[in-house]
């Protein structure tokens, strides 16, 4: 037997296959496995399946002014790209909007319905990155066990079991959904890409992976023509994306240096995530890295350069390994501080990084493999070596499989109420705002007032955005009237109408909101001016604005009557 070809022992993409299905999966045994691995997810995140409405929840679904009630003029203003409900939202997504105003209709206010779809949508996303491996010619055993691996990754049970990241699951649906039927079905390919767009942003890592593979099969120039209507799509979504932006309550890194370092950290952090688990957590808040000492960052530095080179290399050798490479890559470029925001980890993010980490480590093993075997002296014997090597692969990744399910299914749990993930980050995270925010809560279930506030504040000078809640949040109530805590809403209050005065945002769930925090501040005439300039731009919430401004009216009144010797 000679030496394997270039083709073979790169892995290249198969050719298509006559038999109906998705690529060299039958659209038979594709139903077959998404049943088998709906049924996993759901046992694994049982204790979650109950859990009731957390966090972003209640702004995204249950009291969000676009959702409520969900009718034509809504969805116009939803549809809109330059709207109030895309500025709201710190996002233009109107797929995501959409799926909400779907499930509430279905589901009401029993979450049961909410967690058993986003269970379902991941054991989708299982089978079609299985499928999305045999078509990069993976093995079949492989590629379960790859989505074995992906179902019950301990990270990913933030992004299923949170009722309102049904936006990543499904943004990941179109994701492998739209490269896996670029080839055979240009047209579905590019709608699903852009109902990913709609989706989340993150559907944007699809288009490079796909031009990727592309190159690695010499793609005809029809494939090329209709990728470039991706690129159309792209730059048209980006646009409103963009300049829905305008809303993000951001702190940017004061040194450059700080910044470049924690990006390589949070790369490193995710790798070590990816592997192990390793430092999963609700709510992550790791520090900067100021030191340059610093292993987290040194270390993502060098995996970052050795992944950098191995693309480079598969790309020039058209091995479509280095498409799974870019798909981690640019899955880790928007939410790698590049832009700061608000949040710079979380466990949910790994879940568009993770597929291609994972396609890539094995296209990897499969040419060193190849490159093993394919040596002239002693070829038998290292045949027989590399066959023992994959079989003890095999079973250790069936091990940690195991083991990730044990511990998915322990860490479904936390999904169950919100304070169970406040306590959980702050354990992990004692710095964080998060927190500052359950120690506050602790606080004042023991009337302790001025720990409360001490420990409000320092969560207020890490993000403005915690703040947004605190004084509606009824577990305060034992010191709302304690004069520490009133002076504390006048200092957030404050700073809130500030932010929204240097954003210039003229829309009316923004000048509503700014209306709120003067009447909380006792500014009752700039309040009126508000909630006026709020009811004369129209929207949603005109009902609601205009009972609040006559209330507001009743309080000036009652002040300057007060006032009045």
């Amino acid at each position: 037997m000679g030496p394997m070809s270039a083709e073979t022992r790169t892995g290249a993409l198969q050719t298509p296959r006559d038999s109906a299905g998705l690529d060299g999966l039958s659209l038979a045994h594709a139903v077959l496995l998404w049943a088998a691995f709906a049924a996993i997810s759901l046992a694994v995140l049982q204790p979650a399946l109950h859990g009731a409405f957390i966090n972003d929840d209640f702004s995204l679904i249950v009291k969000h002014p676009y959702l409520n009630p969900f009718n034509r003029e809504n969805l116009i203003a939803i549809l809109d790209p330059f709207g109030d409900a895309a500025i709201h939202g710190v996002n233009y997504a109107p797929v995501m909007l959409l799926l909400h105003a779907l499930e509430k209709a279905l589901f009401g206010g029993d979450t049961l319905g909410y967690h058993v779809v986003n269970a379902v949508i991941h054991a989708l996303n299982c089978v079609l990155l299985i499928a999305l491996l045999i078509a990069t010619r993976v093995p079949r055993l492989a590629a379960v066990l790859a989505g074995l691996f992906f179902a019950l990754h301990p990270a990913n049970v933030e992004a299923v079991a949170w009722i309102s990241q049904i936006k990543t699951d499904a943004a990941l649906t179109f994701t492998l959904g739209a490269v896996l039927s670029h080839r055979r079905l240009p047209a579905l390919a590019l709608t699903l890409f852009a109902l990913g767009l709609l989706t989340k942003a993150s559907t944007l890592a699809a288009l490079p992976m796909v031009a990727a593979l592309g190159w690695s099969r010499r793609d005809a120039r029809r494939q090329w023509i209709w990728l470039a209507g991706w690129v159309v799509a792209a730059g048209l979504y980006v646009i409103p994306e963009l300049s829905a932006q305008v809303a993000t309550d951001i702190s940017p890194y004061s040194d450059p240096w700080v910044q470049i370092r924690s990006i390589f950290s949070f790369w490193a952090r995710y790798l070590a995530m990816a592997a192990t688990s390793y430092g999963i957590s609700p709510f992550q808040e790791p520090e900067p890295v100021h030191s340059i000492l610093d292993p987290w960052w040194i270390g993502g530095f060098i995996s970052a350069a050795l992944l950098g080179w191995r693309t480079i290399t598969t790309l020039r050798a058209r091995n479509p390994e280095a498409a799974y490479w870019i798909l981690a890559a640019t899955s880790f470029a928007p939410v790698s501080q590049i832009w700061p925001f608000m949040h710079p980890m979380a466990d949910r993010y790994l879940y568009f990084i993770l597929p291609g980490l994972i396609g890539g480590s094995l296209l990897a093993a499969m040419d060193m493999r190849a490159r093993w075997t394919a040596a002239r002296s002693d070829r038998e014997i290292r045949t027989r070596w590399a066959s023992i090597a994959t079989r003890g692969v095999a079973l250790g990744t069936a091990l940690v499989v195991l083991a990730f399910g044990i511990r998915s299914h322990a860490r479904a749990t936390l999904w169950q109420e919100e304070i169970l993930l406040l306590q959980t980050g702050a354990l992990q995270f004692p710095n964080g705002a998060n927190a500052s925010y359950y120690r506050a809560l602790l606080a004042a279930e023991r009337r302790d007032a001025e720990t409360a506030v001490r420990e409000l504040r320092a969560a207020s000078q890490k993000s403005l955005g915690h703040m947004a809640r605190f004084s509606a949040d009824p577990r305060f109530e034992p010191i709302s009237r304690e004069p520490v805590f009133h002076e504390l809403i006048d200092e957030i209050t404050g700073r809130w109408i500030e932010f929204a005065r240097s954003r210039g945002l003229e829309t009316q769930t923004w000048l509503r909101s700014t209306a709120q925090a003067h009447r909380a501040r006792g500014e009752y005439r700039e309040a009126i001016d508000c909630f006026e300039r709020a009811l004369r731009l129209g929207g949603p919430l005109q009902s609601a604005i205009a009972i609040e401004v006559e209330s507001t009216r009743a309080l000036w009144r009652e002040a300057r009557k007060a006032e009045t010797p």
